[in-house]
């Protein structure tokens, strides 16, 4: 009878835990710091490292970032990092077996060169095979091959490039063919005459073929992975030089991302100041300090000509002085008029100078003066005789009357007017925001703030021109293909 091993759920836990630390176990960890230091005491031998009995034949995991730049490292084997690799400026050629959990930085080392004759081997066939199919020939292509006819007629014409005719090709193509058939008989010739006069041929050859190698076509430019802004790019094979074209429309949008990445880059400063200040949002800036101009007006309202009301005790006076004058002229009522006082209801109760007492009063629209109760009829008030004198001193006393009135009118001790606070705040945001440089200046604030950059990148795209997007020379031309405009540079 077989044993029947029964198995609890710890146990599985552990069995699996055990499995994974001998996963682990594969690997033998080091602080980056401590590597550097085994590296150099093995001549910075990865692979001889790696070796040693330290680690007892397991691969090396490096935690941390590894930096080795510039040291005379030329093979790390099979490594691990933890972090970042830098292996930039070595003599390393291969990254066979080195992993990193970040990045890796290999510039300025021989694997980059060969990284970088394999993309351009990889350019190069692809060039051919666009050179064999005739992808872009100019009667039947699409908008790259286009581009590509634009580029290189643009180079040809700066004399960036040389172009090779359909004559001149066949003519490669049947030296090529005859060198190649020389240099076969040439391994072969015993003959020193013969093989010398073969080498003079070949080198003749040779040359020619030089002197047409310097020629290319259109195949010679290459698409490139990144544009330039809004703009497909080529580089040329054989002078590594490169160009954009794009239609109006898209150098256009090149030019408005070039505007915005300078302002990220240096902020406005990089433009014209005039160019700058015509682009300040004066709305902004004039309802930004609304609050402000509010507060220079009530802090000095005589300064933007701004009412300021009577009070309530002025208006109470006026109101007495008023209707004092106006039983002078109209009631013929005796100078002075003593103890005057406003009653409810808008009545006017006063004594005259013989001490009667009057109640003025407004009626059916009219005004009617009491005196104990009943209406006095106007130049009727008093049985004895009007004299010189008595007119006097009503004269007197309203020509003393407008004077005061004038005074206090001219001295309201009492609040602004609001509409006339508002009006004149209004017509100071009008000002500010037709010229809002002039404030910003005065109060030292930076334009930045309070420029409108959808604008501002559109009003620099209208004056600019697309020599901005040209790194090299700023030069460029503008050429028509079947009625679409094209802008065509050279990048660098």
């Amino acid at each position: 009878m077989k044993n029947v091993i029964r198995l609890t759920e710890s146990d599985l836990i552990r069995i699996i835990k055990r499995t994974i630390n001998e996963e682990e176990s594969e690997y033998y960890e080091i602080p980056a710091e401590e590597y550097k230091k085994l590296l150099v005491m093995t001549g910075y031998n990865g692979r001889a490292l790696s070796r040693i009995r330290k680690f007892g034949g397991k691969k090396i995991r490096v935690i941390g970032d590894l930096d080795l730049n510039g040291q005379p490292v030329t093979d790390l084997g099979e490594l691990s990092v933890v972090g970042t690799l830098n292996i930039g400026n070595t003599k390393i050629k291969s990254l066979d077996g080195v992993t990193s959990t970040r990045h890796v930085y290999y510039y300025g080392t021989p694997y980059e060169d060969k990284l970088k004759l394999i993309e351009r081997q990889k350019k190069l066939s692809l060039a051919q095979d666009r050179r064999e199919e005739d992808v872009w020939n100019i009667n039947n292509t699409d908008e790259e091959g286009i581009k590509a006819n634009i580029a290189f007629d643009y180079a040809v014409s700066e004399g960036l490039l040389k172009a090779i005719s359909e004559e001149e090709r066949i003519e490669l193509n049947g030296l090529e063919t005859r060198l190649k058939e020389l240099s076969d008989r040439m391994e072969i010739e015993e003959d020193p005459e013969l093989l010398s006069e073969m080498e003079e041929d070949y080198d003749e050859i040779q040359e020619r073929i030089d002197e047409l190698s310097n020629y290319v076509d259109v195949y010679d430019l290459i698409p490139t992975k990144y544009n330039h802004y809004d703009m497909s790019m080529f580089e040329s094979y054989t002078e590594g030089i490169s160009f954009a074209v794009g239609t109006k429309e898209e150098a256009d949008e090149s030019l408005y991302e070039w505007v915005e990445q300078l302002i990220d880059d240096v902020g406005y400063n990089g433009f014209n100041r005039w160019i700058v200040e015509r682009n300040i949002d004066g709305d902004e800036v004039a309802n930004d300090f609304e609050d402000m101009f509010r507060e220079w007006i009530y802090e000095d309202p005589r300064n933007y000509d701004i009412v300021r009301l009577p009070s309530k005790q002025q208006y109470e006076e006026i109101w007495l002085l008023e209707m004092e004058k106006w039983v002078y002229e109209n009631m013929g009522v005796r100078a002075p008029i003593k103890y005057p006082t406003k009653e409810e209801g808008n009545v006017f109760d006063f004594y005259d100078s013989e001490n009667n007492e009057f109640q003025l009063k407004k009626e059916g629209g009219r005004m009617v003066l009491y005196n104990d109760g009943n209406v006095v009829q106007p130049g009727q008030i008093y049985e004895d005789e009007e004299t010189e004198e008595h007119k006097r001193e009503r004269e007197k006393r309203i020509s003393y009357i407008e004077s005061e009135i004038e005074d206090i009118k001219e001295e309201p001790d009492g609040e602004l007017d609001e509409d006339s606070v508002e009006e004149a705040v209004e017509d100071k945001k009008y000002e500010i925001s037709n010229d809002p440089k002039s404030l910003l200046d005065e109060l030292g604030y930076d334009y930045k703030d309070y420029i409108n950059k959808e604008k501002f990148i559109k009003d620099v795209v209208s004056e600019e021109t697309y020599s901005a997007l040209s790194s090299y020379d700023g030069q460029y031309d503008e050429t028509k293909f079947n009625d679409v405009t094209y802008i065509v540079l050279r990048v660098d």
